[in-house]
């Protein structure tokens, strides 16, 4: 499963359209930075694509959908990029993010990767508290 650092980093080089390793708004490039300036990155992408054209976040949703990354309304929505984050963690810290995760895995939001392993942090948490 891609890290919550691979799958933005691919988002950031999709929305600016890189493909160069020289450019720093690449994947290679970014990946060479840390989590937090992708992270911001991707929210400046965000930022963008809502103000592109209707269709090119179609064409930009299906570049994503192609390789396997969520789709651009995903991206958009901040309740996944929490997600997200928490799922970079690997554990359900506190009853908000346990919410969360709960409310996201019952959406169509997530790959089969992704469901699992919110199912497990889930089950986790759950345990932990009884």
């Amino acid at each position: 499963m891609k890290t919550e650092k691979e799958i933005l980093a691919e988002f950031v080089a999709l929305v600016f359209k890189t493909n160069e390793a020289f450019d720093y708004l690449s994947k290679e490039s970014l990946m060479k930075g840390s989590l937090t300036s992708v992270r911001l990155a991707a929210n400046d992408a965000i930022e963008i694509s809502s103000h592109m054209r209707k269709t090119d976040q179609a064409a930009l949703d299906s570049k994503l959908l192609s390789i396997g990354l969520p789709s651009l309304s995903s991206f958009q929505n901040k309740n996944f990029r929490e997600f997200m984050k928490v799922l970079n963690r690997g554990s359900i810290k506190k009853e908000q993010e346990y919410c969360l995760v709960r409310s996201i895995s019952e959406t169509e939001m997530l790959s089969h990767e992704q469901q699992e392993s919110a199912y497990y942090m889930l089950e986790c948490y759950e345990q932990a508290r009884t």
